[in-house]
């Protein structure tokens, strides 16, 4: 929750920086609150994929082509193949991601309701 206030509050101030120096124009402050908070989303979605292991099964191939290629050239290296279990079963935990994701997405979506109240 500490985490989620922080960067609810790190998009206020850096929104209304924005705003008072772009002369305060009627959309600044949303429209920078809006991209502040599609990046958290962004950021938040691509360590969320990360974590769940998207990217495991790339890493071992090319682990596996790089094996392969040093075999063929004669280089030393480890007797020990590799294999997929060591990928497929690593997770990595990063503890901003669903704060990242849940900041984003409520930061975006409170631009956007604001956005079309004020256009009415």
């Amino acid at each position: 929750m500490k985490h989620f206030l922080t960067l609810l509050a790190f998009d206020g101030i850096i929104s209304t920086i924005y705003a008072i120096f772009s002369g305060f124009s009627k959309y600044s402050f949303l429209n920078c609150a809006f991209i502040i908070g599609m990046i958290y989303f962004l950021f938040g979605l691509m360590c969320f994929v990360w974590e769940k292991g998207f990217f495991n099964i790339t890493i071992f191939a090319f682990n596996k082509l790089g094996q392969q290629l040093q075999k063929k050239r004669g280089v030393l290296c480890d007797d020990a193949d590799i294999t997929i279990d060591d990928f497929i079963n690593r997770e990595n935990n990063f503890f901003l991601t669903y704060n990242l994701l849940f900041s984003g997405l409520l930061i975006s979506a409170i631009s956007i309701g604001i956005s079309f109240i004020s256009i009415s």
